[in-house]
């Protein structure tokens, strides 16, 4: 079933009230002073059944200047609009400041409902008709029905009953799949119910033991019950007035203005980046630093403006701007808001978050690029969106990570990267660990200062430790993450993986003449030595004069690159010894499930120092565990 709000607009004492009792047989005024005054002060709440089986709710918004802070706290949820203007009065200041509230709220449907038209002669009816025409030119109401009523002769009300079930039939419905979150407009306390908020659900679907947040201040609840319309229900849709009685919560804890969202789905954020607008018929200007009153749903505060790219905004204009406010606020993209004027207090535009949590911007950052970024977030699609955000993060990153930074629902988020990956504009490292390509080709040539800084300070060493490079490049992730990293670099060229080790392709360790005649010497001896072959400090006694000196250079380069093996501070040995020795213990583990010691010194037929110093680097490099006086295969 789909659910819809109506939401009615206009001057005060234009009949909003006597109109919706008149459709829907509720009186919204439900404050004594409101019935005594005949002005509504609160939002008033009622439904309407159609003869399709439709029922879509009413939400009745005062009209008086000095309510309308209450009428912009009901108006975030509505869907159709319904403006009311009295016959016999015609066009009044309110019925533009809503009608303007209604446009800046990105309100795209409804009708123009004429009142009173009992009270009112036909030819000072044309003229409110031409009045009529004139200010809903250029807005979401241009074109559309304005019928004529009266709530007190019934002249009209099914006509218009007509006309909004049609509208209601163009309505789209609305994703109950989504996270709910529910604006609180009203709070109060109930015997054996605990507290109870009420407020419009603009997104998703909220169930009886559903887990809350309650924000902007975190605290947790749970939906004890759910009401629509005054009846309990397991479920409420997006697009209903709803009350939820929460437990878990004391006095206090919950006040108009916040917001119930379903558990980790929503942040609050104290800067916002939007579109803002200035309204047509509007005598005043936005300036870089004004301070304004801002509204978005129940909440309203104060607002400090930074226009992009501009110092001031004028009727009509639009722009992009930074908007510091004084309290913290639960939004998301795409969410509207309204601006009015600090003193005088009048409704001067308003406008469309495009970035909720905007991350902090380098003074030096181009207008340009955060213009063309704060673009893509207003028109681009999900998969642009997405990338965006993945560039943004700077960094591997889950899918969660993405849909909290891209504010995307979880089924545009992974269509997006799907379709990024597709692309190969974002890289699956890992299971769930991506990274935007961008990113990737940016750490590639942080990866090759790095490396070409390691090389010309160490010409003889082939590889640079893997652990000392993860920690240069990637000084925060895990080291999962930072090894994936580096794999995709390899994987595109950009770097050597050896062992342990990193080098960038086409590096070589390049030794002078008498260098190479210290290696050719150093080798002959420990390949000839096989297993038991002399220490470093015996290899070194055993050099000339002049060759000592580059003993440790040539050293360091024949285990650098894998040459020699260290398997110990003093031990070492050739590569084709090692890969015998190795050769040899598979050999022996195909017929034996351990080898000790002593197994080993007889295998290799060597003596326990050189077999210890063997199985010891073993362990160490996870090919053997020690179990005991033995060893197994890992």
């Amino acid at each position: 079933m789909k659910h819809v709000i109506i939401g009615t607009a206009g001057h005060v004492d234009h009949g909003k009230t006597s109109l919706v009792k008149a459709l829907t047989g509720i009186d919204t005024d439900r404050l004594e002073e409101e019935k005594r005054r005949g002005v509504t002060i609160e939002l008033g709440f009622a439904y309407l059944d159609l003869d399709d089986g439709t029922r879509a709710g009413i939400v009745d918004v005062p009209g008086h200047e000095r309510f309308i802070h209450n009428m912009l706290a009901g108006a975030g949820g509505i869907d159709l609009a319904m403006l009311v203007i009295a016959a016999d009065e015609g066009v009044m200041p309110q019925t533009r400041e809503h009608l303007g509230i209604l446009t800046q709220l990105g309100i795209s449907d409804g009708l123009v409902a004429l009142t009173k038209i009992d009270k009112a002669e036909p030819d000072w009816l044309e003229l409110v008709n031409e009045d009529i025409e004139q200010i809903v030119k250029g807005t979401f109401l241009e074109g559309k029905p304005v019928l004529p009523v009266s709530a007190h002769t019934g002249e009209g009300l099914v006509e218009l009953k007509e006309a909004l079930r049609e509208l209601i039939s163009g309505t789209s419905e609305k994703d109950a799949g989504l996270p709910f979150r529910l604006p609180v407009d009203r709070v109060f306390p109930v015997d054996g119910f605990g507290i109870v908020v009420t407020g419009t659900l603009i997104e998703g679907s909220v169930s009886v033991g559903d887990p809350a947040d309650v924000l902007p201040f975190g605290k947790k609840a749970t939906a004890r019950s759910v009401q629509v319309h005054d009846e309990s229900v397991d479920i409420a849709y997006a697009g209903q007035r709803v009350a939820i009685s929460l437990a878990g919560l004391k006095r206090g804890d919950v006040r108009r203005g916040d917001v119930i969202a379903a558990q980790g789905t929503l942040a609050a954020t104290n800067q916002i980046e939007a579109r803002l607008s200035v309204l047509p018929d509007s005598g005043r200007v936005i300036k870089t630093g004004s301070e304004l009153h801002f509204y978005h749903g129940a909440r309203s505060m104060l607002a400090k403006v930074t226009l992009i790219g501009l110092n001031e905004l004028s009727r009509g204009e639009s722009c992009y701007a930074v908007l510091r406010l004084s309290q913290p606020l639960p939004c998301r993209r795409g969410d509207r808001f309204v601006l009015r004027f600090y003193s005088p207090l009048e409704t001067i535009g308003g406008g469309v978050i495009l970035d909720p949590s905007p991350p902090k911007r380098r003074r030096s950052k181009e207008t340009t690029a955060l213009i063309d970024s704060l673009k893509t977030r207003e028109h681009g699609s999900a998969e642009e969106i997405a990338y965006l955000a993945a560039n943004e993060l700077n960094r591997v990153f889950t899918e969660p990570d993405l849909r909290s930074r891209a504010d995307l629902d979880e089924k545009n988020s992974r269509s997006a990267i799907d379709g990024l990956i597709a692309k190969g504009l974002i890289r699956m490292l890992i299971p769930g660990k991506y990274i935007s390509g961008e990113v990737l080709a940016s750490l590639g040539e942080k990866c090759k200062r790095i490396l070409e800084g390691y090389h010309t300070e160490h010409p003889l060493r082939l590889l640079m430790n893997t652990a000392e490079l993860r920690q240069k490049l990637l000084p925060g992730p895990e080291v999962g993450e930072a090894n994936a990293v580096l794999s995709a670099l390899e994987d595109d060229r950009v770097i050597i993986l050896i062992d342990k080790g990193a080098a960038l392709p086409g590096f070589s360790i390049k030794l002078t003449p008498q260098q190479n005649a210290v290696r050719d010497k150093l080798l002959d001896v420990l390949i000839s030595a096989g297993y038991d072959t002399p220490s470093i400090d015996e290899l070194s006694s055993q050099l000339a004069k002049n060759e000592k000196k580059e003993f440790e250079h040539v050293l360091e380069s024949l285990i650098s690159s894998g040459r020699l093996v260290m398997l110990s501070p003093q031990i070492l040995w050739a590569n084709e010894t090692f890969d015998k020795a190795m050769s040899l213990l598979r050999g022996y583990f195909e017929s034996n499930s351990e080898i000790t010691l002593a197994g080993c010194r007889d295998m290799l037929g060597t003596s326990r120092k050189y077999a210890l110093a063997f199985l010891e680097y073993l362990d160490s490099n996870r090919i053997t565990r020690k179990q005991g006086e033995a060893r197994t295969l890992r």
